[in-house]
């Protein structure tokens, strides 16, 4: 499955006469971190906080991936180092590979230093899918984090909490910051692709496991009218879909953010509240969901062999059809990327025949059985490390403008980073 299924999918969302389609390795939603693959990593980083890995097209499609990325390469901070500092001045601590943040450059801030924060400086690389990839689904990766991730990493999350309920100008004149950054970094991102992504990822985490960060009246008096401002900004910019992501049990306003237009959402679907069929009962039917069934999961069952595993996951990933298959987080270990592969492998073995069947009649042991042996037997090769091409910015440090007619001759221009 390439590009013509996600169109398909896209156009006729209902009923199973495709393949499910799979998403592993490219953005930050589905990506490898370089905690799970050290001998991997590079200088360039897909994301560099998380430190996820910019896999090429080739090790993506090695992981079973239908898709491939497309964004910005960051430069990773010193791996040996326990602190870095962030392009928004924000100081991380890094322990047992996943960073924490200690130092918040807005925090105590007045009103006027919050407006006049200065703006980061973007790289000068953007992945480019290669072109014998190209028609594969291109996910463009967010290039920057979310209105409420970024005003908190900036202010430290109680500073925000406080300003919502006793000071409305400093949380407004933050995520005012933090939007008008956020519109240029996709500006900045978008406009050196060679061509229209076919999805555009946006992550902004509401959520606890158990509750939101937030009360419902703060998002909507707060944070829905800029990202309605956010999201109506982005669409000019690109046809792309647009793929919303959260984290946490953000159930109780799933309905507020589909009537922001998004086409995808990705949420975690452990999360108090967010299980998967209930919440594709609530939300348009032509919504397709993203990662919100566990594939890392799956492929530990495939590869264990447990049966009844495999046809509880299978099956809520079926019925919250119109799907695409992915880990419900980036991976933190070598284990969950082989987990993932296999599950995808499965969901491989499964036709729409087979789908259609699991639909109408539940978990059918024929089929699991059939999918779980052919996994099982399947032949893997490992992920090379091969360095994925880019686009390089203009010596004016703006990033250069492509339009699609403009794809061919951009391969005069494309790198392979050594």
């Amino acid at each position: 499955m390439t590009r013509a299924g996600f169109r398909s999918l896209l156009s006729d969302p209902i009923g199973c006469d495709r393949p499910i389609l799979v998403d592993v390795g490219t953005s930050s939603l589905t990506a490898v971190r370089a905690v799970a693959r050290p001998d991997l990593r590079r200088q360039l980083l897909a994301q560099p906080v998380m430190e996820t890995l910019a896999l090429s097209s080739g090790d993506c499609a090695r992981l079973g991936s239908d898709c491939v990325r497309a964004g910005f390469l960051f430069e990773g901070a010193d791996p040996e180092s326990e602190t870095f500092l962030d392009a928004y001045g924000v100081e991380w601590l890094r322990v047992d590979g996943v960073a924490t943040p200690v130092r918040h450059p807005l925090e105590g801030a007045t009103l006027a230093q919050i407006v006049k924060h200065p703006r980061p400086e973007w790289p000068t690389l953007v992945q480019v899918p290669e072109k014998d990839a190209r028609d594969r689904i291109i996910i463009a990766d967010a290039p920057c984090p979310g209105m409420l991730d970024m005003s908190f990493a900036l202010r430290n999350a109680w500073g925000c909490l406080e300003d919502m309920t006793g000071n409305w100008q400093n949380i407004s004149a933050l995520l005012d910051w933090s939007l008008e950054t956020i519109v240029e970094a996709y500006e900045r991102m978008l406009g050196a692709l060679p061509f229209v992504p076919d999805i555009v990822v946006y992550g902004d985490d509401l959520g606890f496991q158990q509750s939101m960060f937030i009360s419902e009246v703060d998002f909507r008096t707060f944070v829905r009218p800029r990202m309605r401002t956010l999201f109506s900004r982005l669409r000019r910019l690109t046809d792309a879909s647009l793929c919303f992501h959260s984290c946490g049990a953000i159930r109780p306003i799933v309905s507020d953010l589909c009537d922001l237009g998004i086409d995808l959402i990705n949420f975690d679907g452990d999360a108090r509240g967010m299980v998967c069929t209930e919440v594709r009962r609530e939300v348009p039917r032509g919504l397709i969901f993203h990662g919100c069934s566990n594939l890392v999961a799956l492929g530990r069952a495939v590869r264990d062999g447990n049966l009844a595993s495999v046809a509880v996951l299978a099956t809520e990933i079926i019925e919250s059809m119109p799907v695409i298959a992915a880990p419900m987080d980036n991976m933190y270990s070598a284990r969950d990327v082989e987990d993932a592969r296999m599950g995808a492998s499965f969901l491989r073995q499964l036709a729409p025949d087979d789908l259609a069947a699991i639909s109408r009649l539940g978990p059918v042991r024929s089929i699991v059985e059939h999918g779980v042996s052919r996994a099982q037997t399947a032949e893997f090769s490992d992920l090379t490390g091969e360095a994925p091409a880019c686009v390089a910015a203009s010596s004016h440090g703006e990033l250069d403008h492509f339009s699609s007619a403009d794809a061919e001759r951009s391969e005069m221009r494309t790198q392979t980073l050594q």
